[in-house]
């Protein structure tokens, strides 16, 4: 059993069934997943996958889904299938994973306008604005990996300079797109943003049980 998995129990039998004299399912999220893991994806599966956007996954992320879970239990809202990587996106471009992932540093961008301004906010210039700071084109080269909720997303750039590392969409709320990062400015790659889940949860769980 890997270590994952074994954490996985340990937050099921803590909060999942009611442990320590608290209510289950207390941490964020853990209604929705029930600390559940949905089956492993095959080998030939994922291949399947790889071949048809022309890209090769990440190591680490490619080997969770193989031998861990194809989504589930996981930060926030629990993971997504692979299957689900472009939930609630507007796919126009054929080779959206393939093309590289734009950035290496936050990106926003502001509008400029008197956004107090009703009439200004249905204005042209506004929807014109508005089209291009949603575009696909901010996100190509990337699966989204799981819903944090307000319509803010992570996901794992798959394509590029950044592949491997987790970022964060977050333009439903003006904050852009940026990479998660520790106070040092290093990046996240998967297993290190999904094992800090874990570890976090845990601390908390075992705190808030005596």
């Amino acid at each position: 059993m890997t270590i994952e998995k074994e954490k996985i129990l340990q937050l099921k039998k803590i909060d999942g069934n009611g442990f320590f004299k608290i209510k289950p399912f207390k941490l964020f999220g853990s209604k929705i997943h029930k600390y559940k893991l949905n089956n492993c994806l095959g080998e030939a599966e994922i291949e399947e996958f790889e071949k048809f956007h022309n890209i090769k996954l990440p190591t680490d992320y490619r080997n969770f889904i193989k031998h861990i879970g194809n989504g589930g239990v996981g930060p926030a809202l629990g993971l997504y299938k692979l299957e689900d990587w472009n939930l609630e996106l507007e796919i126009e471009n054929d080779n959206f994973l393939k093309t590289k992932f734009p950035y290496t540093e936050k990106w926003n961008s502001d509008f400029n306008g008197n956004t107090e301004d009703e009439k200004f906010m249905y204005s042209e210039e506004f929807e014109c604005w508005e089209q291009d700071y949603y575009n696909e084109k901010h996100v190509f080269g990337s699966i989204r990996v799981c819903h944090y909720g307000c319509a803010i997303y992570y996901f794992l750039v798959v394509s590029g300079v950044e592949k491997g590392n987790i970022w964060v969409d977050d333009r439903a709320n003006d904050q852009g797109i940026y990479p998660l990062s520790t106070e040092n400015n290093n990046r996240y790659n998967f297993t290190e943003w999904f094992n800090e889940w874990l570890n976090q949860s845990l601390i908390k769980l075992k705190i808030n049980k005596h």
